[in-house]
């Protein structure tokens, strides 16, 4: 069977009656080592331009280290999911969660003593980024194996809900632990993925079809993902709107968190304002499962791009950081269900050998849509007062909103297309 046919071609396996999503072991198994992977990464995204201004007073080494890691992510994002499609998933994550261990506790010992180097520094920041682009697909790529396909919207919006939890306890933390001293959030990032190695042993993932390729035929394996991605126009449609929308909602952000401090708002309360827009997150990643049962992916894409286009000039004639914070919360509190309802679709039209690719696309996208964000909403503020930048990316989003109501392929695929065997190979089993 070729490597592109639909998942709806491949057969379901015959398995044991299905475990309820709370006592799926293998589930939360893996959610738990992502989860402490996920906050031990937020601790020391924060922590490591803190130690290079400390270790070197140079503005241009912190910078360098903020680059190495993204450069990092880009090279290895790239045949990322063609790796996690042809090796063993829990191997790929395993390691990464070890290397990570290791190099984040060498850095530790290093700022402990008074060794920390330029050079270790760029090291640490490019193994960390290289390991997260293969870590991130395998996880995802995963997924699909140890849920039912009832199960997957959930497991999708708690995963969602995982990040922001992760978000608002790592870089909230990661400053604090740095007070205490300059080791002490790599250590905690070194423990948090010793957490994550062991935990991640004892997932079992059923074994994965894999055909042996030489490594020459990697950069086919890049094209016919993206090929793959292109050629389904329900999966081209969501992808591109969603980037989209993730490019202007990064401006948004960014315009709002300028505003903010030229309007005088003290440092805290930008931190706040912040925090209001993790919660909000949260809150609706934890609401999505229920949210998304009742609409349609078409719904849930062009009805919080159209809800956004109408919040963002309200928020450009009030004034406020905790006012502002409260609309960023309303905003981050939608989006969740949009990304459960599509990822949920896209994951059941894409079959099993095809979903590390899909991930490292879409990573790979959103990663260029947040670059793209945050530069144009320096350039909007840069230009512009606070509420002709926030009433542009208004507009942005009214276009991006009457592309997607005139996108027929933003409809839901027929149920035909959409059987795949999501779980093909139970691991939730009660002896498991």
């Amino acid at each position: 069977m070729s490597e592109l046919a639909p998942a709806a071609d491949r057969p379901v396996a015959v398995t044991e009656p299905e475990l309820p999503l709370r006592r799926n072991r293998v589930y939360h198994l893996l959610w738990i080592g992502t989860t402490a992977s996920e906050t031990g990464l937020n601790v020391s995204t924060i922590a490591f331009p803190l130690l290079a201004l400390a270790t070197t007073g140079s503005p241009g080494v912190a910078g360098a280290v903020s680059a190495v890691n993204a450069v990092a992510q880009v090279a290895v994002g790239l045949p990322a999911g063609a790796l996690v499609d042809r090796w063993d998933r829990k191997k790929i994550m395993v390691v990464c969660v070890l290397v990570r261990a290791v190099m984040l506790g060498l850095l530790a010992l290093a700022a402990a003593t008074g060794h920390v180097t330029t050079w270790l520094l760029l090291l640490t920041a490019a193994v960390a980024g290289a390991a997260t682009s293969l870590f991130d697909p395998a996880e995802r790529a995963s997924l699909p194996l140890v849920v039912t396909r009832e199960q997957l919207p959930t497991a999708l919006s708690v995963n969602t809900a995982r990040m922001h939890l992760g978000q608002l306890v790592g870089t909230s933390g990661g400053g604090f632990l740095f007070g205490l001293g300059r080791a002490v959030p790599f250590l905690a990032d070194a423990v948090a993925h010793l957490v994550a190695f062991v935990t991640l042993l004892f997932v079992r993932l059923p074994k994965q079809e894999r055909k042996p390729s030489p490594i020459s035929t990697i950069p086919r394996d890049i094209v016919a993902g993206f090929a793959f991605l292109v050629r389904q126009p329900f999966m081209r449609s969501t992808t591109l709107l969603l980037l989209g929308l993730n490019l202007l909602f990064q401006a948004l952000y960014l315009v709002v968190i300028v505003a903010a401090e030229q309007n005088g708002a003290s440092p805290g309360k930008v931190g706040t304002m912040a925090a209001m827009f993790g919660v909000g997150g949260l809150i609706g990643a934890l609401a999505a499962p229920r949210i998304s049962r009742s609409i349609t992916p078409y719904q849930a894409v062009v009805g919080i791009i159209w809800l956004l286009a109408v919040l963002v000039p309200l928020m450009s004639v009030t004034s406020g950081a905790l006012v502002w914070g409260g609309f960023l919360a309303a905003m981050a509190f939608l989006a969740p269900t949009a990304y459960t309802v599509v990822g949920t679709q896209q994951i059941l039209l894409t079959p099993d050998g095809m979903r590390g690719r899909l991930s490292s696309a879409t990573n790979l996208f959103n990663g260029g849509a947040q670059a793209g964000g945050a530069a144009l909403g320096g350039l909007l503020s840069q230009w512009l007062s606070g509420t002709q930048a926030m009433l542009g990316c208004a507009v942005g989003l009214a276009m991006l909103g009457l592309a997607g109501a005139a996108a027929g392929s933003l409809r839901l695929p027929s149920s035909d297309q959409v059987r795949t065997s999501v779980n093909p190979e139970r691991t939730d089993r009660p002896d498991g």
